[in-house]
């Protein structure tokens, strides 16, 4: 069984913004990941059986297959953190998990912060990169995307 989610904090979400609907979905309407064709595609374009570029558990990229389990809601909006290093900005709920600092620590979004190193891909080196954080902002965007993956990797996107 799993834990239920953890709310955010109280000053994570935009006022006009529905807490609720900032978990279990991860990413905006809008955040892109990279189609195993090389394409950039919006995760609103997703569909069961798209092979789209993941991290594996160790860190290696390969590409991975879409589950019919992902969650989608392109009518919601919601309230986003986009983390911004200096090659690549993530845009993704507070509660989501992302890997931080020299070990790779699981840490929900809306515990980073700027200065500390997150985890973030690398296609040319194949494999994940540590990057500091150097911006971090509030944003609300629409729609909230998990795309799951069949073989269990973490979707590439932005």
């Amino acid at each position: 069984p799993s834990a239920p989610p953890t709310p955010p904090p109280p000053s994570s979400p935009l006022p006009d913004v529905n807490r609720q609907t900032t978990d279990p979905p991860c990413f905006p309407s809008s955040a892109t990941v990279q189609r195993a064709d090389g394409a950039t595609a919006p995760l609103s374009s997703l569909s069961a059986g798209d092979s789209i570029l993941a991290a594996a558990a160790d860190g290696t990229l390969g590409f991975d297959v879409v589950s019919s389990f992902s969650l989608a809601d392109p009518s919601a909006k919601a309230a986003f953190l986009s983390l911004t290093t200096a090659a690549a900005t993530v845009t993704l709920t507070p509660t989501h998990k992302l890997p931080a600092g020299p070990a790779k620590v699981l840490k929900q979004a809306s515990e980073v912060a700027v200065g500390e190193t997150v985890w973030i891909a690398s296609p040319a080196a194949g494999a994940l990169v540590q990057a500091p954080v150097l911006k971090i902002t509030k944003v609300v965007a629409d729609g909230l995307h998990s795309p799951l993956t069949m073989r269990g990797g973490w979707p590439v996107v932005d």
